[in-house]
């Protein structure tokens, strides 16, 4: 990675730097949405012994859900609008204030933190566990170091490049697994057979979630209309029939990856392995007697979260050393866009001191909730068009709102409904005639 990704050649400008030229076409983009989708890995194994199938529905479908609705309704507006991220398309309709406001909200979503999180689980369970080393910071440290390192060159070139290495080895990995399991391992599935019996709720709909989850995920699943990888990739587009292909290719690449992912999880369910890494404990299990599969696999895993790291880290950058000054009517260079990524590392190291290594999928679940709750009825009125008086107000009342819910632990319903709540209130409270 770090060889192909420190071989790309800087854009010419800082637009070159961003969006590599604005030439991109179907398959590499389809390539790169892939692959950055999927850095939470741990956590759908996570989520798998929890739920069971159920996980598809919450993390599968109601995504590409959104990702259809974004590709056939919003990706044109996007282009049309130059909305090449969030914070400047509410600087450009909405004013200073409320894109300074939204500022905040978009790093916490797009903070690598908790991919940084698994991939140092992964680094400590998988490399240095066997040896008998314990150590979880240095493992963190040294996965954000190799990101960090080729962004710095190239900027999203490098990141679409590496994008396509990763995506065909993390299809190689968990095909490997399946086509082990299922043709040599446990031919007739008896092991899922026994599963079932013994744990029936993680077979069915919607399993011991409830709709009440699937359904709080639902809502979330419409922050890819927000998604900062999503606008950067539109823009970077060649033109608006090539990011609606891509955008399809992606829903069918993340619809077979799904499916892998789940049918693999469900065996680290059923064989009883460590879940705090379920796929790297299970490929441990599985390939304990054959380390050129074992290898094969790790590779895939650390792919899956490496891809979405490097992305993130590049878009915090993007929006520290390129939004953050344009706001500020300050000038930017690929300079102070390096810096963001310096930046961007130092913030999430610093982020990751204050979680545990356990369930990082409440980590997301909760920045994307400030995102839905502040920024989604905002970027709908920009969509279309629509004018409103203070607009400030529309971000800063919904995040004190979804803070304070929080922060008082009402159980009535999520903090994310509240702030959507208020924030659809105040819209048409402040809408001009």
């Amino acid at each position: 990675m770090l060889t192909v990704g420190y071989s790309s050649k800087p854009g010419l400008n800082s637009r070159d730097f961003v969006f590599s030229g604005r030439k991109l076409t179907a398959v590499p983009l389809a390539m790169t949405l892939v692959t950055t989708w999927y850095g939470a890995i741990s956590s759908v194994g996570q989520e798998v012994s929890y739920n069971g199938i159920t996980t598809w529905l919450y993390f599968g479908a109601t995504y590409y859900v959104a990702a259809f609705i974004y590709s056939e309704f919003i990706s044109s507006k996007v282009i049309d609008l130059e909305i090449s991220s969030i914070p400047m398309a509410i600087y450009k309709y909405m004013g200073r204030m409320s894109a300074l406001l939204s500022v905040p909200i978009v790093l916490l979503y797009i903070s690598p933190a908790p991919y940084l999180i698994i991939l140092g689980n992964i680094i400590n369970t998988s490399l240095l566990s066997p040896l008998g080393i314990d150590a979880y910071g240095a493992s963190v440290a040294a996965g954000s170091s190799v990101a960090m390192l080729y962004c710095l060159k190239g900027g999203f070139s490098s990141i679409v490049r590496t994008d396509r290495i990763q995506f065909i080895l993390m299809f190689v990995g968990f095909i490997t697994m399946v086509l082990y399991l299922v043709f040599y391992f446990d031919p007739g599935l008896s092991k899922l057979l026994q599963l079932k019996v013994a744990r029936p709720d993680l077979f069915n709909f919607p399993g011991s979630a409830g709709w009440s989850y699937v359904v709080a995920w639902g809502f979330l699943a419409m922050i890819t209309f927000l998604d900062p990888s999503f606008h950067q990739r539109t823009f970077a587009s060649k033109n608006k029939n090539e990011i609606k292909k891509a955008i399809r290719l992606s829903i069918c690449g993340w619809f077979v990856f799904d499916m892998m992912t789940i049918f693999c999880g469900l065996y680290a369910v059923s064989l009883g392995v460590d879940m705090t890494s379920p796929y790297v404990s299970l490929s441990a299990f599985l390939f304990s007697s054959n380390s050129i599969l074992h290898g094969i696999f790790i590779v895939a895993i650390l792919s899956v979260v490496m891809s979405t790291i490097d992305s993130f880290t590049f878009l915090s950058a993007m929006v520290i050393g390129k939004d953050l000054p344009a706001i500020l009517n300050k000038s930017y260079s690929t300079g102070t866009i390096r810096k963001g990524i310096l930046s961007t590392i130092v913030i999430s190291l610093l982020i990751v001191g204050f979680f545990d290594n356990s369930r990082v999928v409440e980590i997301w679940f909760a920045f994307g909730s400030y995102m839905v709750a502040s920024l989604l009825v905002p970027f709908v009125l920009i969509i279309l068009r629509k004018k409103v008086n203070h607009p400030y107000l529309l971000i800063a009342v919904p995040s004190a709102v979804t803070l304070i819910w929080t922060l008082l632990e009402i159980q009535v319903f999520l903090p994310m409904y509240a702030g959507l709540f208020f924030s659809l209130i105040l819209s048409l409270l402040l809408l001009e005639d």
